[in-house]
C-alpha cells in the first residue's frame, strides 16, 4: 500500500504544478475557479477577464501535460497493482487513496489554507497589475459538492479496478 501513497503524492505534485504555475502565468484562471469575491477583486484591480492567445496556449499546454501525467500515473498504478497480484478491492482502494489524497489536499491546502491563511491571492494580483490590493485573502472555493465528489471518486476507482483486472 506504500506505493498507493506514492501515487497519491504524484497526483498532488501534478495538481500543485497545474494550480501554481497556472495561477502565476495566467491569473485570469481565477475567473473560472474562484469565488465571486475573488472575481470582484480581480476586476477591481484591472486583471482582464479575457485570455490572450499566449495565455490560452500556456493553459492548454499546462492542462495537457498535467492531464497526461494523471493518466500515466493511473495506468502505471493499475498495471503495477495487477502485476503484483493485487485483487479487485485492493486495486480499487489504491485508486481511492490516489483520488482522495489529491481531493483532500486540494480542499485543505489549495482552497482553504492558500486563499484564506496566506497572502497568495494578493501576490497574484500584484504580479499581474503592479498594484498591492487592500484585501490579500479570499474565502475558499467550496460549493457544497465536495462529499459528492468523494463518492464519485469511489465509483470511478471501482470502475478503474474492474477495467485493470479484466484487461490485466
Amino acid at each position: 500500500m506504500l506505493l498507493s501513497f506514492l501515487y497519491g503524492l504524484i497526483g498532488i505534485v501534478l495538481l500543485v504544478a497545474f494550480c501554481l504555475i497556472g495561477a502565476f502565468l495566467v491569473p485570469q484562471n481565477a475567473y473560472w475557479f474562484m469565488t465571486p469575491k475573488a472575481k470582484e477583486l480581480l476586476e477591481k484591480y484591472g486583471v482582464p477577464r479575457e485570455l490572450k492567445l499566449k495565455d490560452k496556449i500556456i493553459i492548454g499546454l499546462l492542462a495537457l501535460i498535467t492531464g497526461l501525467g494523471f493518466i500515466v500515473t493511473i495506468i502505471v498504478a493499475g498495471k503495477q497493482g495487477v502485476a503484483s497480484g493485487m485483487n479487485f478491492w485492493q486495486i480499487a482502494l489504491r485508486f481511492v487513496i490516489f483520488f482522495w489524497m489529491v481531493s483532500i489536499f486540494d480542499a485543505v491546502v489549495l482552497d482553504w489554507w492558500m486563499f484564506t491563511k496566506s497572502d497568495i491571492f494578493g501576490v497574484l494580483i500584484k504580479k499581474k497589475t503592479g498594484k498591492t490590493p487592500d484585501v490579500l485573502r479570499v474565502e475558499p472555493q467550496w460549493d457544497g459538492k465536495e462529499i459528492h465528489k468523494l463518492v464519485i471518486e469511489v465509483v470511478v476507482s471501482v470502475i478503474l479496478a474492474w477495467i485493470f483486472i479484466k484487461v490485466g
